[in-house]
């Protein structure tokens, strides 16, 4: 059985140098994984769609003191409202070859192009966390008369700043790779840079506006 640490995070022991936590709603979620890497003291805190996963060094920190940063983290995640980031907006083409798949979307939702284009630039999407491929942004945030299904068939290579909109979510593709989401367009702003610091552009708690512009 989980420890508690309060009563709605929990805390799993996955491995000597593994914990997860899980069981606090998602904004919360992200503001203790915020409060947790400010602190230093993981290799590696991983955000999911409801839960964190935090990689340490046995040699440094006890279990306790996992523990207490845990609780340090969870009673100061009010300091890190996400509300206030900074909204990112994304540029993007949805016409041509880049756009594969949006008269299939367009005929399954009995939408226009344009009506799916102008509806999803005009929400504030939500990263909610990155996988399933290196820097791949699920987002939050689409109106419900646009959920559509993954693709029958997934494709074996999508192309880098991809675009896809599946399950209720919209999906960058910041690498190429494999992928069963119905593209509809291409981001234009950089995604990814090996020069900078963080080399993803997207982050859990991103909050995001998409921006139609021409194909150029």
């Amino acid at each position: 059985m989980p420890d508690v640490l309060d009563p709605e995070l929990q805390f799993f022991e996955m491995a000597d140098d593994l914990i997860r936590l899980s069981g606090a709603d998602r904004a919360t979620m992200r503001a203790v994984g915020r409060a947790l890497r400010s602190t230093d003291q993981f290799e590696e805190v991983v955000d999911g769609m409801d839960t964190i996963t935090l990689q340490f060094d046995p040699l440094q920190l006890s279990l306790a003191d996992v523990q207490a940063l845990i609780g340090q983290a969870t009673q100061s995640a009010s300091d890190h409202e996400e509300a206030s980031a900074e909204i990112i907006e994304l540029e993007a083409v949805f016409s041509g070859d880049v756009a594969p798949d949006l008269d299939l979307v367009a005929n399954t939702l009995d939408l226009s192009k344009d009506k799916i284009i102008e509806d999803l630039c005009a929400a504030e999407l939500r990263v909610e966390m990155l996988g399933f491929t290196p820097g791949f942004a699920y987002m939050s945030g689409v109106p419900e008369h646009l959920h559509v299904p993954r693709l029958d068939t997934p494709r074996q290579s999508v192309k880098a700043g991809s675009l896809g909109l599946a399950a209720g979510m919209c999906g960058t593709y910041a690498l190429a790779g494999p992928g069963g989401w119905p593209i509809i367009g291409k981001i234009q702003t950089p995604l990814f840079d090996t020069s900078w610091e963080t080399p993803f552009a997207l982050k859990p708690g991103s909050r995001v506006k998409l921006k139609a512009v021409a194909q150029s």
